[in-house]
């Protein structure tokens, strides 16, 4: 007599594996958030920041060293290093006969498991620091390549795939992070040479106070608004408001800011500009959300509760921006609870790359996080940019958070950041910053 056998289930072993790469790499992110507690004490300083992130990826990859190399002319340059290379530190090598070298043309991560025996490496430089082993990954700012992060063993076959991928995650956030410190740097040498000039007239706290002032008294900007949709089907779930400023002078937002953080007038200015945001909330379709730009201080002052109590709250989001660091997370939670209690949602800006981002994200819990514009660019073809996406997403799943991706510019990024599964967007491809449409419009 013939029995039949019971099918065995079928399992999708590529299904699995993606799945175990996201937990792996959610995990990882827990790590590299941690790392983001010590680079927002190391400050602003482009130098601090990667001397943190140097130890920091020594450790993560159980390393015996670690250094950045940054290109200058025909060689790369120690910048930071940390372990058993950190007293090498200024030791020039050259871009076209190393593997740091090549890893800067191709803009890939390599991996060398005996440098005596790899054709690609600088054998003579590896015998004088003592490196048998290493994983290099280019260190990307903008749209070039202008360095190198690098591990280092001194043991042969020192490194596996996860540790390359540990790698992947961490430089990705590393690129990210100094180039918003040297952004800041620049703004701020832009400001202090502007400040300096302007001393030669008169006495430039006096000036910038008035400056500021008169600004805030004559609501002298104006409010531009760019939607964010839903990536799936293009419709305008809400807008964000961005404060553009007349002048005189003519500056970008961030040097008026800047001037009135100087000026102690910080919190006047981002209340007149929430204000004068707030008045829109009429004008937009019944079903869409404001998102507001605020510094922590302000999201923690009572005034920004009281704006909200008076619009529409449950129709309000305030994005936590990096004007200022944080200095008192519990009274900055306790109003992020109670403006919570009456409808307001709490999104977290340029998650990926901000100093503080991250770390705002463990704190404050937001409803929303926004995927830096240094990570959504070229998505498409940077797998490790791909990587950090897919871990913000898990991360956001397990706190019941949305992603919004920022600077999308392309329809490549689009399609990229909606095989993903993010559900939300903006930038230029979607919509520019503008007046607002009279009509509801889908993109």
């Amino acid at each position: 007599m013939r029995t039949s056998k019971q099918a065995s289930p079928v399992v999708d072993f590529e299904s699995e594996r993606r799945r175990r790469l996201r937990a792996a790499d959610a995990e990882l992110l827990h790590e590299i958030i941690d790392a983001h507690g010590e680079i927002v004490q190391a400050g602003l300083d482009p130098h601090k920041v990667v001397d943190v992130v140097t130890r920091r990826a020594q450790e993560l990859t159980r390393s015996d060293g670690a250094v950045v190399e940054i290109l200058d002319g025909e060689d790369l340059v120690y910048w930071s290093a940390s372990g058993s290379v950190a007293p090498h530190v200024g030791l020039h090598v050259k871009a076209n006969a190393s593997l740091s070298g090549l890893c800067v043309r191709t803009g890939r991560v390599l991996q060398c498991d005996d440098s005596e025996n790899d054709a690609r490496v600088d054998t003579e430089t590896c015998r004088r620091v003592g490196v048998r082993s290493m994983l290099v990954a280019p260190l990307p700012y903008g749209d070039t390549i202008v360095g190198v992060l690098k591990v280092v063993s001194s043991s042969m076959h020192a490194y596996n795939a996860d540790d390359v991928r540990t790698l992947e995650l961490l430089n990705t956030l590393i690129g990210a992070t100094l180039s918003h410190a040297v952004h800041h740097s620049t703004v701020e040498a832009a400001l202090n040479s502007k400040l300096e000039a302007d001393r030669l007239v008169t006495d430039e706290a006096s000036a910038s106070r008035e400056r500021i002032d008169r600004v805030i008294e004559e609501q002298a900007f104006t409010i531009a608004f760019q939607p964010i949709s839903e990536l799936e089907t293009g419709y305008i779930a809400g807008y964000e408001a961005l404060a553009r400023f007349r002048g005189p002078p003519k500056m970008s937002p961030d040097l008026w800011f800047d001037e009135a953080r100087a000026a102690g007038l910080d919190l006047e200015l981002e209340l007149a500009v929430v204000r004068k945001a707030l008045l829109a909330l009429p004008r937009l379709p019944v079903d869409a959300f404001l998102a507001i730009n605020v510094s922590p201080g302000a999201a923690a002052s009572a005034e920004i509760e009281s704006l909200c109590v008076q619009s529409a709250p449950e129709r309000i989001v305030l994005e936590i921006t990096e004007h200022s660091s944080v200095d008192d997370y519990l009274t900055l939670t306790e109003r992020a609870r109670g403006l919570r209690s009456l409808g307001v949602r709490l999104a977290i800006d340029d998650a990926g790359a901000g100093f503080a981002s991250l770390r705002h994200v463990l704190r404050l819990e937001p409803d929303l996080i926004k995927l830096d514009k240094s990570i959504t660019h070229a998505i498409d073809t940077q797998k490790r940019h791909q990587s950090l996406a897919a871990a913000l997403l898990m991360f956001a799943n397990g706190t019941s958070a949305s992603i919004i991706a920022e600077g999308i510019e392309t329809r490549e990024e689009l399609e990229t950041l909606k095989r993903l599964g993010v559900p939300l967007g903006q930038g230029h491809y979607l919509g520019h910053p503008g007046e607002l449409p009279s009509t509801r419009r889908s993109q």
